[in-house]
């Protein structure tokens, strides 16, 4: 039954846009900081995955 739910939640998880949006939201700005890309455009690149994370959110609710 414990691997049941762990295989379901797991599943869920990786079809999840949010989940998907928060691994970006740190993997994307490191990235963009390794390559040497001006740090204020790391920031506007985390802030929008941000606001998509909370966007997905809110569309998330609005279905239920």
């Amino acid at each position: 039954m414990k691997k049941f739910f762990q295989k379901y939640l797991i599943g869920q998880m990786l079809k999840s846009k949010k989940f998907w949006y928060a691994i970006s939201s740190v993997v994307i700005p490191a990235i963009v900081t390794y390559l040497g890309v001006d740090p204020a455009t790391a920031t506007e690149l985390y802030h929008a995955i941000l606001v998509l994370i909370v966007g997905q959110g809110i569309a998330d609710v609005a279905k239920k």
